[in-house]
């Protein structure tokens, strides 16, 4: 009888184990995380207060109708000039919301490109590049990109902007008239004692 219970209590074990459904693990949560963006903004605020506050020797270099002018400079010039870097899109929540990022990997320089556009014409930044050695802080950026355009008045204005890391930041300025040659200007910046300008 005794072996008869056990038989019957391992059966219906058996059987209401075959019968129940296989519980499913729980559905995985949806990721919430959100692309995140190079702080280029900071970077740039970074770079120009160490400049800022660090004595150098400071460089500027215009060049204008084939004619190249430089001079030395102060920190308080450097800081002026160095504003047009730091542009209301490049700001965190404007960034995000009107740029979409796309990035590669040179395989010839080992380095990382990230390029940041826009399709809304209306804003004077339409693209940034940086590049950055693999890693996942900013400190192994080793150039970032700028391009803008806008108009004022009959003027178009293009600016190509560049920016070394711990050297120099060059602006190149582009002015188009309907009807007149483009006048181009050059200016330069270099803070770093050993360049060879």
């Amino acid at each position: 009888m005794k072996n008869f219970a056990a038989f019957f209590l391992a059966g219906s074990l058996l059987l209401v184990s075959a019968c129940t459904p296989p519980v499913s693990p729980p559905a995985p949560k949806e990721d919430s995380t959100e692309t995140a963006y190079l702080p280029v903004a900071d970077y740039l605020r970074a770079e120009i207060s160490y400049v800022d506050s660090t004595p150098l020797a400071i460089q500027k270099y215009i060049t204008r109708d084939n004619r190249r002018d430089s001079s030395f400079i102060q920190q308080g010039e450097f800081n002026r000039l160095s504003q047009q870097f730091l542009l209301p899109e490049l700001m965190p929540d404007s960034f995000k919301k009107n740029y979409s990022e796309s990035s590669f990997m040179d395989k010839t320089t080992g380095y990382l490109s990230f390029t940041y556009s826009t399709l809304n014409k209306k804003l004077p930044l339409q693209r940034v590049d940086v590049l950055a050695a693999p890693g996942a802080s900013m400190d192994k950026v080793k150039s970032i990109y700028l391009q803008k355009g806008f108009s004022t008045g009959d003027t178009t204005v293009v600016q190509k902007m560049f920016w070394q890391t711990g050297h120099s930041f060059l602006i190149l300025t582009s002015l188009q008239i309907p009807g007149k040659p483009a006048v181009e200007h050059q200016l330069k910046v270099v803070w770093d004692a050993g360049d060879t300008e």
